[in-house]
């Protein structure tokens, strides 16, 4: 028997920055111009982990820091966004004032982020695709996923500010396919793409959240729109949209 998988589509909209930063950092800090997969893990789970009664965000495990996110992420086969309105890259340099061994010091240091205001009318859409049978292990059902996910308040860094418009939730039909148009960012690997986008790098979730020091990297190409992938694929529809899956 084929595990069932549901999905959840999250539909938010930012209040004006999305400050996430490339992870490790230097001094010449940059920022990520669209929300990663880790990211919208995080999102989710902080709000889910409220109905068990956890709200750490961060557990000590094996002498390295994790988050708790990292808990919840087996519950998803595939996390993607859909991003409208073109998010515009800047960096503001900072004066700062510290007390170090009981000296006043000044710095400067950098804060880069994405901004999502002006005159067009910007949306974040986030989909999850949960594994029915993972879900049955657990202590949480469909119904707290939704719940949590009508909770989300901002995505990673308490600028990043959103507020959720529509929570959508039904079973995903999966497929094979030799083509595809999609709005959803997909793992830039073997496909052939016709279409407008942006490539990025960020962290495999998979190989696990929080320490992102030596983690695994994948490729992910961001549509400007919809485009046009070609190749082996494998597909989810979910609520009339179509989502390309990791090969």
């Amino acid at each position: 028997m084929v595990p069932l998988t549901f999905f959840l589509k999250v539909t938010m909209r930012p209040t004006g920055i999305v400050a996430l930063r490339a992870l490790p950092q230097s001094k010449m800090r940059t920022a990520l111009r669209y929300v990663p997969p880790t990211t919208l893990i995080g999102a989710i789970a902080y709000p889910l982990q409220h109905v068990s009664g956890n709200r750490a965000e961060t557990v000590y495990d094996r002498k390295t820091f994790k988050s708790t996110a990292d808990g919840v992420k087996n519950l998803f086969e595939w996390v993607t966004v859909k991003t409208i309105g073109k998010p515009r890259l800047y960096g503001a340099l900072l004066k700062i004032n510290t007390v170090y061994r009981g000296k006043a010091q000044s710095a400067v240091t950098s804060f880069p982020f994405a901004v999502m205001y002006g005159s067009g009318d910007s949306t974040i859409t986030a989909v999850y695709l949960v594994n029915g049978e993972e879900l049955s292990k657990g202590p949480y059902t469909m119904k707290d996923l939704e719940r949590a996910a009508w909770g989300i308040t901002r995505l990673g860094s308490r600028e990043s500010v959103v507020s959720v418009e529509n929570v959508e939730t039904g079973k995903a039909e999966i497929s094979e396919a030799c083509s595809a148009e999609t709005s959803y960012a997909f793992p830039f690997k073997g496909f052939e793409v016709s279409g407008r986008g942006t490539l990025q790098s960020v962290v495999d979730w998979r190989s696990g959240i929080g320490d992102y020091s030596s983690a695994k990297r994948i490729v992910v190409f961001y549509p400007e729109g919809t485009v046009s992938v070609r190749g082996k694929l494998k597909v989810a529809t979910v609520g009339g949209e179509t989502v390309v899956l990791a090969p």
